[in-house]
């Protein structure tokens, strides 16, 4: 069909004036979600400025060189160059650095946030000449959620992580996720926080043969009960204690070789304010753990050999076909017991 002239003009000129009202409207809207990007991004540093001033009321002092919000047009990301984050509480000296980190969220969900320290994070406790630990992480990244549940969730993955306290234990890889209600628990039936931790391809300070220097994975998964109070570290520690906190791990598995060992349990502080431990599980490779506590000098041999043979009377096959057993361990008056075999003295906690 062959429209008259004039009507083909007028229907060119309609498509033409529609699409110059179209890009109008397109170049309005545009122009007015620049303008109110920017005012949220202006927003955003002046809030960062003041969660800083507030923090310093709870004793935190959070610094940096440089700060910028970019990530236009899509998302909104925080820049903060040179920061540092230390705890000025008497008595507790942590600081956290990093060369810079960022946090990015979407502007239709700022309940999720992306962040990371590609330059890597270094943190220590303990005066700065004389510092009691350190950790490093060549790179960082993760997700910070603010939950509907009220409730924070951190999930932070740290690459070639290496703590130092003495000695000096690192992983190739290292995963956490951290878990804090927005208020903080009234009785010590209520968790200060939830903690799960898995390591990959870990070195230990110190190995006894004839275990492999290099633990292949350990994974835990954590909740710490009661109110920790906000005063030096054995303070702190005393009064949680005394209040009935504790330590629930739901989770505990170690691969190491052969050495195999899962479980779960409950850790708490005793009158001396160190750790007493009771945990109940399976173990697999019990032979070469036995040994290696004998070489090891922590087992006398003919003591060594009576718990082999006192656990392999209770071993049973495992999942995976290999001589396992259900037994416990536990901590108690400074002495380590694995089912009914002493190990020998517990790690003893310095607090200062």
């Amino acid at each position: 069909m062959l429209w008259p002239r004039g009507r083909r003009a007028g229907i060119i000129w309609g498509m033409r004036r529609l699409g110059i009202v179209t890009f109008v409207l397109l170049l309005v809207l545009f122009g007015g979600y620049s303008a109110v990007w920017f005012v949220v991004a202006d927003r955003i540093a002046e809030g960062v400025r003041r969660w800083a001033d507030q923090a310093l009321a709870r004793n935190l002092d959070l610094s940096w060189q440089s700060l910028r919000v970019a990530g236009y047009p899509l998302a909104y990301q925080i820049e903060l160059g040179e920061a540092r984050l230390r705890d000025t509480t008497s008595g507790r000296a942590l600081e956290l650095r990093t060369p810079v980190v960022s946090a990015s969220a979407r502007p239709w969900n700022f309940r999720l946030w992306e962040v990371s320290a590609p330059a890597g994070l270094a943190a220590i406790a303990g005066p700065a000449d004389a510092p009691v630990a350190t950790l490093t992480a060549r790179a960082a990244e993760g997700q910070v959620t603010l939950t509907a549940e009220r409730r924070t969730d951190v999930r932070l993955g740290l690459e070639e992580a290496a703590l130092v306290a003495g000695g000096r234990l690192a992983a190739r890889e290292a995963t956490l996720a951290l878990s804090v209600p927005e208020e903080p628990p009234r009785t010590h039936r209520e968790p200060a926080f939830s903690l799960a931790l898995d390591l990959r391809d870990v070195d230990l300070p110190a190995v006894p043969a004839p275990l492999r220097d290099r633990v292949d994975e350990i994974a835990l998964d954590l909740r710490v009960m009661g109110a920790i109070p906000d005063a030096p570290p054995r303070r702190a520690a005393e009064a949680w204690r005394d209040a009935g906190g504790t330590i629930e791990l739901d989770g505990l598995a170690v691969r190491w070789g052969e050495l195999g060992f899962t479980g779960s349990g409950t850790v708490a502080l005793d009158s001396d304010m160190q750790p007493e431990v009771a945990f109940s599980g399976s173990v697999q490779g019990y032979n070469e753990l036995m040994a290696a506590f004998g070489e090891a000098g922590l087992l006398r041999a003919g003591d060594a050999r009576l718990a082999r043979l006192a656990l392999s009377i209770l071993a049973k096959p495992g999942p995976n076909g290999k001589p396992q057993i259900a037994t416990s361990f536990a901590i108690q008056n400074g002495e380590m017991f694995l089912g009914p075999a002493k190990l020998g003295k517990a790690p003893h906690i310095a607090w200062r």
